[in-house]
């Protein structure tokens, strides 16, 4: 069975892609929502802004899923 990763900075579970604090770079990845080169894991274009739907309730980075973030809360 393989061992859950911990994040350095919130002490949360961290999966596969990683979480908002501790966000997994994918080289040549192209944004969903826009389609140009991610620049970074916290890319924010104007249609991604839009359907954000969840705030960290530790840090308060928004995402448009919960997975991302360490203690996710849906926007109200």
């Amino acid at each position: 069975m393989a061992e859950d990763k911990k994040c350095p900075t919130c002490n949360g579970t961290v999966g596969e892609k990683g979480h908002l604090c501790t966000p997994v770079n994918q080289d040549g990845e192209k944004c969903g929502w826009c389609g140009s080169l991610i620049p970074n894991e916290r890319h924010l274009c104007s249609d991604k802004i839009k359907e954000l739907a969840y705030i960290c309730n530790s840090c308060g980075r928004t995402a448009v899923s919960p997975d991302y973030l360490c203690k996710p809360e849906k926007i109200k």
